[in-house]
């Protein structure tokens, strides 16, 4: 079966779905786009490269510790958070843009669901599938906890960051794949504002010697703020997981605009 009669297969069982009112409509979306996540060698493709990237490196680090576990066991999320620039894009780029492309996603917003529910649903998948990705790297937590005494409370801190920084970055990458039809254009527009957003502290130090206000805003707008030297290290702040969570808000609102402006245009 090819993945355009899957998407086909998948479109139509979610407009009987919805339809018939089965179930709430973005948990429809939801099931959909998960679905279709598994059945992709893309996402597969991912796991695989970052579960080896991984097993070579964490190999690496106990090699040279004489097999002993070193007191920073985050190596994991913290990859996974400087890989988002690229995983992010890879799997948000085909959300909507594959649906405009075909036709579908028209469609699709003829169904009796709002279209914050159709943008809700698109996303949890997307993030659900980054949640199964990051839990698979705790196997290499578990094998430092046989090796040694890692700080369990940076390991909470950094999962529950990387977690948090996932979504709020794939839901900026979705803005992107509202926006366009090419799924190549919305990965590299979605990749190079994922970098913008990263580079964000670096940019403040340059700027920091002409405007410090003005630097200081720029920093608290970039991700690695609210993470790097914080959630990366243990620290959990009520303020770093608000911006997160306004960034996935705000994002996600912008998105939903733009669809209903599709909509309109319709």
């Amino acid at each position: 079966m090819t993945d355009q009669s899957v998407h086909i297969e998948t479109h139509e069982a979610l407009s009987r779905e919805v339809q018939t009112g089965a179930s709430f409509p973005f948990w429809a979306v939801f099931k959909r786009e998960l679905g279709l996540y598994f059945r992709s060698p893309i996402a597969y493709a991912i796991a695989f490269a970052i579960m080896f990237f991984l097993g070579v490196l964490i190999n690496g680090y106990l090699s040279q510790g004489n097999q002993q576990a070193p007191a920073d066991s985050t190596y994991a999320p913290l990859l996974l958070v400087f890989l988002l620039f690229l995983i992010a894009p890879l799997l948000t780029m085909r959300l909507l843009s594959e649906e405009a492309r075909e036709g579908t996603l028209e469609v699709l917003m003829t169904l009796p669901m709002h279209e914050s529910q159709f943008i809700i649903g698109k996303f949890l998948a997307a993030w659900a599938y980054f949640t199964v990705l990051l839990a698979l790297t705790l196997v290499y937590h578990l094998i430092m906890l046989t090796v040694g005494v890692p700080d369990l409370g940076q390991a909470f801190g950094a999962y529950v960051g990387a977690w948090l920084y996932g979504g709020a970055v794939i839901a900026v990458c979705m803005i992107w794949t509202a926006v366009t039809e090419d799924q190549i254009v919305a990965a590299f527009l979605s990749a190079a504002t994922v970098l913008v957003l990263y580079l964000a502290e670096i940019a403040a130090i340059f700027i920091s010697s002409q405007n410090p206000r003005l630097a200081e805003f720029v920093r608290e707008l970039g991700l690695q703020a609210h993470y790097n030297g914080t959630l990366s290290v243990g620290i959990v702040r009520g303020q770093d997981i608000l911006y997160f969570i306004l960034l996935i808000v705000g994002a996600l609102f912008i998105t939903t605009r733009i669809v209903e402006t599709r909509r309109w245009r319709a």
